[in-house]
């Protein structure tokens, strides 16, 4: 099954939560929501609505690597995923980060210390910069998934969840034209995972994504 969605809600949640049927809560990126605001949205989101939350940016501001700050934000931040009842939890990286072996070391120190957690499956957005090859290497024999970019990576061949994000063509200040949904659908298709989340992260996140639905649906 394909889980459409937008990372943060581009139109009210009232509203957006009658359209689609996934979402990436995006507030926790920077900031933790409050408790009634988060039970809300689970409230209000009809059944089988597909909730996943973006992991703190402290977590990976430096490299990864351990800090008081990262360990705060990341205590907070659970909650909201029980609170959820997330199906995902989405950990992205600067975009400034290389991919040297200190950096993958760092990176995968870090997932390696989720092991054991009682967590929702965890995706991880690699920077833009990295090759498919040394982000799945990084985190080889870990329950971690890799996203991928259907304009720039194959198919994912097999999976329980496989994942998709859409930043935009030409970074997220840009909006997809539709030969690239067509072909970015083409790829998400041709996913052989159980499940697929594919999320919108461009400035046009809301128009995009209905396009792209109206394309997978046709």
């Amino acid at each position: 099954m394909i889980h459409l969605g937008c990372s943060g809600f581009p139109v009210p949640a009232t509203r957006y939560l009658k359209e689609f049927m996934a979402v990436e809560i995006a507030d926790t990126l920077l900031g933790i929501p409050g408790p009634a605001l988060v039970r809300r949205w689970r409230r209000e989101a009809p059944e089988g609505f597909h909730f996943a939350a973006l992991a703190p940016k402290e977590v990976g501001v430096e490299g990864f690597k351990p800090s008081a700050a990262a360990q705060a934000a990341w205590e907070a931040f659970l909650p909201v995923l029980r609170d959820l009842d997330a199906q995902a939890l989405i950990v992205s990286t600067p975009a400034d980060l290389t991919a040297s072996k200190v950096h993958r070391t760092s990176v995968r120190a870090f997932f390696e210390g989720l092991a054991g957690a009682r967590l929702p499956p965890v995706v991880w957005e690699p920077p833009a910069s990295w090759e498919l090859r040394d982000s799945e290497a990084t985190v080889k024999d870990l329950a971690v998934i890799v996203s991928r970019d259907p304009l720039r990576h194959p198919p994912i061949a097999k999976g329980a969840l496989g994942a998709f994000r859409l930043p935009g063509p030409a970074g997220h200040k840009s909006r997809y034209e539709d030969p690239a949904l067509e072909a970015a659908a083409q790829t998400i298709r041709a996913s052989r995972c159980t499940d697929v989340l594919v999320t919108m992260t461009n400035v046009d996140m809301y128009a995009d994504a209905k396009r792209l639905r109206k394309i997978l649906e046709g």
